[in-house]
């Protein structure tokens, strides 16, 4: 996504100066994102919404003792800040930095034609039912994203893989449970197929990271197709060293229309060293 390129680039770039007294304190808190303009084109808050319910959040921490964190949906990033004013302030990064206004409780941050801007708050997770994930689902807090979680796993367990559908009221989930990767950097299970609460296709999956190094997985770009037509899916998730992640890799319903299209499924699924990016292992997906 475009959008996400900017915003990447936006956080690279984020710098700042010194300041202090009172006016510092209107900074200091947790902030979300609540805003995003990429040379003068909004993003709705309806894709913000979205973002945040996928687990792709943006949120911002400032810190009283001038230090901050920029936590870009699970990329986390740190430096120095230091407020010139009550409304204005700079924050630093690398010997890098960029302006930053406060007005009416909106912190806004602007460099090259990217403005993003946040309210003070932090990431709703009320609707997750004790999902393990920062993923998918969410929203909705059903029980189909969790292999351990009760109820739809109780239908998933001990099914005949592809023949039996349990409708939840709001998914309708095919129980899957193979298991397609098993070494020394991770496992990953596909655990059912189903639409999520906006309608886009896709399937659930339990990666753990079996290695001693943070790792991240992705759908490997240019790989998936879908019945013959090539489709990416979107599959980021940074898995800790001895922990796993219960996620959903989800195609657009623009591109698989339905549930019941999403058939003859090929792609790769990539592990990549989270320091070093360097690819650690590839994992055929064939469904």
């Amino acid at each position: 996504m475009a959008m996400l390129a900017s915003v990447f680039a936006l956080c690279l770039v984020l710098a700042g100066c010194g300041g202090g007294g009172d006016a510092a304190k209107n900074y200091v808190g947790d902030w979300k994102l609540t805003g995003m303009e990429e040379n003068g084109e909004a993003t709705s808050a309806e894709d913000l919404k979205l973002m945040e319910d996928m687990g792709l959040a943006i949120t911002l921490s400032v810190k009283e003792d001038k230090s901050f964190s920029l936590n870009v949906m699970g990329e986390e990033m740190s430096g120095t800040w230091e407020a010139k004013s009550a409304s204005e302030a700079t924050f630093t990064v690398e010997g890098q930095s960029v302006p930053a206004k406060l007005d009416n409780g909106v912190l806004t941050l602007e460099q090259d034609g990217t403005k993003m801007m946040f309210e003070k708050g932090t990431v709703s997770t009320s609707g997750s039912s004790g999902a393990a994930s920062s993923g998918t689902d969410t929203a909705t807090g059903t029980a189909g994203t969790g292999t351990d979680a009760g109820t739809d796993t109780g239908t998933a367990k001990g099914t005949d893989a592809g023949t039996t559908s349990t409708d939840t009221g709001e998914e309708t989930v095919t129980p899957i449970g193979q298991t397609i990767a098993d070494d020394d950097i991770c496992s990953i299970e596909v655990v059912d197929k189903k639409a999520d609460w906006a309608g886009d296709p896709g399937y659930t999956l339990k990666i753990t990271n079996k290695s001693d190094k943070s790792v991240t997985a992705i759908a490997q770009y240019g790989t998936f197709s879908v019945d013959g037509k090539m489709v990416d899916p979107l599959l980021v998730e940074t898995i800790q060293p001895g922990k796993y992640v219960e996620c959903f890799m989800w195609f657009s319903d623009d591109d698989v229309a339905s549930l019941d299209q999403l058939v003859n499924v090929e792609g790769v699924i990539e592990v990549y060293d989270d320091d070093t990016y360097d690819t650690l292992g590839e994992y055929p997906f064939v469904f």
